[in-house]
């Protein structure tokens, strides 16, 4: 029995498209697409039951034209003029799918039958190229796999020979839009020329944060501060740090990490060991960070008996050694702070403070900071104190510091 030609004017050909991905939605070479059609003779009858070679096709046009994909069926069980057949599962489906395609037929070697189908309206064609579409229905999207992850993802894209990218695209400025469904509230995030914006959006970060030495964070334009060096003393390491008689002395002394001995602080004060007045100094090294400005934050402790007309200071200096004048200006004290009033000779409960030397006497510390115009790649940092006795007796300690520049 054959099939009669469209042209004919007493044919009753019919045949429905329902086209659905096998498996998960996704465009790659392994895509099917389920056909589903009717087939009834020119009597109106349905065609007969049994198996039957059917020839597809599809092409660019309605009518005429070369088909860019063929795949002959030589199988299609037929039952009650209806069939089904798996398309791509004999020759894969290597095409876009971003336009209409129309579908040719063929069944048992005769001519192509009239009209095509159209699959350009087909579910997952509207759904990538119409306009007010929704794919799928339910479950994840897959772009280069047929298991996109549905654990958390609505859309996985996976490129197992290179990277995993998503393209924005835009003439005037590309723009990603998040919408919570909720309150409605939406906030984007958008690339003009070199530019990210981010509207309406409260950004928070998960892990690390983290710039180049040459970046920095500006607020209104201008440049924030940004931490670049810190020295927390954790061990009895002292980080670079080396003790001299004097800010303009080069005669050694000896420096040393205390531990306070308290569940919130171990081995993190370091104080000179020798002399109440010895200097502690420090080179920094900013070579590579652009900035014009620096500031130094610390903590800046009173151990033992200090008189209440003692005091310490913090400077930066250009050189290891100012000169003793100070005419070269290459020192300049920044910091200064008087120990407290009074020390109670009784602490807490003949606690006998921080340093635990000194027995009956309370410690004190201070947070402080010093800030100056320097674009160098290098500057010390000196702290010091006007003691006149021994280390044993009083003396003062620093932690925590901070080297911030903008």
């Amino acid at each position: 029995m054959k099939v009669m030609f469209s042209n004919q004017p007493f044919l009753k050909y019919r045949y429905f498209a329902v086209l659905l991905f096998s498996g998960a939605f996704c465009l790659s070479a392994q895509t099917t697409l389920v056909m589903q059609g009717s087939l009834q003779k020119s009597s109106g009858k349905p065609f007969d039951n049994g198996f039957h070679a059917i020839t597809f096709k599809l092409y660019e046009v309605e009518d005429g034209g070369v088909a860019i994909w063929t795949e002959d069926q030589p199988k299609v069980l037929v039952e009650s003029g209806l069939y089904e057949a798996t398309l791509g599962s004999i020759v894969p489906l290597r095409l876009p799918f971003n336009k209409r395609y129309y579908l040719g037929i063929a069944v048992n070697g005769e001519d192509e039958l009239s009209p095509r189908a159209i699959i350009g309206n087909a579910p997952y064609a509207a759904a990538v190229t119409g306009n007010d579409n929704v794919f799928p229905t339910s479950g994840p999207v897959g772009v280069g796999t047929l298991s996109p992850d549905s654990n958390a993802y609505m859309l996985h894209l996976r490129n197992l020979s290179g990277n995993g990218t998503l393209l924005i695209e835009g003439s005037k400025r590309a723009e990603l839009f998040l919408k919570k469904a909720s309150n409605g509230s939406v906030g984007s995030i958008s690339l003009d020329s070199a530019t990210i914006s981010v509207r309406n959006l409260d950004i928070t970060v998960k892990n690390n944060l983290e710039l180049p030495q040459n970046a920095s964070i500006q607020y209104n334009g201008m440049a924030d501060w940004r931490l670049v060096d810190r020295d927390s003393f954790t061990s009895t390491n002292l980080e670079g740090w080396i003790c001299r008689e004097a800010w303009n002395s080069n005669t050694t002394k000896t420096a040393a990490t205390i531990n306070p001995n308290t569940p919130f602080s171990k081995k993190w004060i370091l104080r000179p060991d020798q002399e109440g007045n010895d200097i502690l100094k420090k080179q920094f090294n900013l070579s590579g960070i652009p900035h014009k400005m620096v500031k130094v934050v610390f903590t800046y402790y009173f151990l033992d008996s200090w008189d209440a007309d003692e005091s310490g200071f913090a400077a930066f200096s250009s050189v290891e050694t100012p000169s003793a004048s100070e005419t070269g200006g290459n020192l300049q004290v920044a910091w200064f702070n008087q120990s407290p009033v009074v020390f109670s000779e009784h602490a807490f409960a003949g606690d006998p403070g921080i340093s635990n030397r000194a027995s009956g006497y309370t410690d004190a510390a201070v947070r402080g900071e010093m800030s100056a115009f320097h674009s160098g790649n290098s500057f010390w940092v000196i702290f010091g104190s006007n003691l006149n006795e021994g280390a044993l007796n009083e003396s003062y300690g620093i932690s925590n510091i901070e080297i911030w520049v903008r």
